[in-house]
């Protein structure tokens, strides 16, 4: 007698929780390729528009200024509204400004799609957070959160070196038109996924809802101005490499625009990827016996950070400047880690959508001033020494950290944790 085939063991699906990580991710690469593709673009937009260095340094802090002051209520909409539809819309709506911009016919229509970008953009951010911090408890959550900010460096990197590719051998026009259709084709599958996901990741909480005044009561929390201050901080020093590395490397080691976007986009990427995940690893596995340890992961990253600012704009070999790029986005990889996660340990569950709304606005408008003080400063004191700057800034921030963290972490984190 034949002994009957052993049945084929069914495929292990992926549990939903780091599913909706992997959709939230491929959005959150579009988000940042969306609103990266114009960074490569100046000396493009200047040929085309006649832009000077300050207007096109305001195309980039158009768009972080809209974003931060619209993010008040993105928060409390994601606080009281359907997140999986806020999060659609968002990428739908998003989308079609970026495919609308490769449309310009002037400057200033180029700088109101900027601003509306940021107005759709702002919507996404909040409901995501509050998502991923319902679907991970405190153990897992830096780790989801680096695997989802990993999204954030490969959008760069795909929105800094595309544009710069596509404008070479096309024209500027057709990235936008390439990235933003690629946002509206995803929004079916997103939207799939999202009637399929467990109810009780999208479900709002028992407690009273956001409002205003709620929302702006949270800054009477002292370790969250602690961790608003250390984001706008370490977000301005990022949108200061983000938006002028390109064209910083572009006059100083004069290459073309295709060459100084990949180098721009990919080097620094390469260290946050790794600084991703290291940060979020340390963190998670201190976090059990210390309480604050997310934030003591922010004090090194501040730290060592500062100096490799400075090489940056310092060094004076196109492979130092690697070298220091991969290291500065390191230590930014160990903040983008932890920011929102040490948000959410001292802050009630019911009011997340709010805090990263906060935190969105802070950063947001404080960032916005660096692509624009770049543009000021290209011509002036330089690119470079605006980097020296920002680093005594962030060696400064480090000891406020630590000072807050010492005297008001415990008690925040104690009354976050009440019913």
């Amino acid at each position: 007698m034949i002994a009957p085939a052993p049945r084929a063991e069914p495929r292990r699906r992926l549990r939903p929780e780091w599913a909706l990580i992997g959709f939230l991710w491929c959005c959150y690469t579009l988000n940042h390729a969306d609103r990266q593709v114009v960074y490569t673009l100046f000396p493009a937009l200047q040929k085309e528009f006649g832009y000077s260095d300050a207007v096109v340094g305001l195309t980039g802090a158009l768009f972080l200024w809209v974003y931060g002051l619209c993010s008040p209520v993105a928060g409390i909409l994601g606080d009281r509204f359907s997140k999986t539809r806020l999060i659609v819309g968002s990428l739908a709506i998003w989308s079609a400004f970026t495919v609308l911009s490769g449309f310009s016919p002037n400057g200033a229509f180029l700088l109101v799609c900027r601003g509306l970008l940021g107005v759709s953009e702002s919507m996404f951010m909040p409901a995501a957070y509050a998502l991923m911090a319902a679907a991970h408890g405190p153990e897992t959550r830096s780790r989801a959160v680096a695997i989802f900010a990993t999204s954030q460096m490969v959008g760069v990197a795909v929105g800094g070196s595309l544009s710069g590719f596509v404008a070479e051998r096309l024209h500027w026009r057709a990235s936008f038109w390439m990235l933003g259709g690629a946002g509206i084709l995803f929004t079916w599958p997103l939207w799939r996924f999202f009637t399929t996901m467990p109810e009780k990741f999208a479900r709002n909480t028992g407690a009273e809802p956001a409002r205003f005044g709620t929302f702006f009561g949270l800054l009477r929390i002292p370790s969250l101005r602690i961790v608003t201050t250390f984001v706008a901080v370490a977000t301005f020093g990022l949108f200061l490499v983000y938006t002028w590395l390109p064209t910083f490397l572009f006059d100083k080691f004069h290459l073309g625009l295709a060459r100084a976007g990949f180098e721009a986009s990919v080097y620094p990427q390469v260290g946050t990827a790794l600084g991703l995940f290291t940060g979020a690893a340390i963190a998670d596995r201190c976090y059990k016996r210390i309480r604050s340890a997310r934030f003591w992961v922010v004090v090194v990253a501040l730290f060592c950070g500062a100096p490799c600012l400075v090489l940056i704009g310092a060094s004076p070999t196109l492979d130092a400047t690697r070298i220091a790029a991969i290291g500065f986005g390191l230590f930014a990889g160990f903040i983008a880690a932890n920011q929102a996660a040490a948000a959410f340990d001292i802050v009630p569950a019911s009011l997340r959508a709010s805090t990263v709304g906060v935190l969105n606005l802070l950063g947001a408008s404080v960032s916005g001033f660096a692509p624009f003080l770049g543009g000021l400063a290209r011509r002036t004191i330089g690119v470079g020494q605006l980097m020296t700057i920002t680093s005594a800034i962030y060696i400064v921030t480090g000891l406020l950290v630590i000072y807050g963290t010492r005297r008001h972490f415990a008690r925040d984190h104690a009354r976050a944790q009440e019913p």
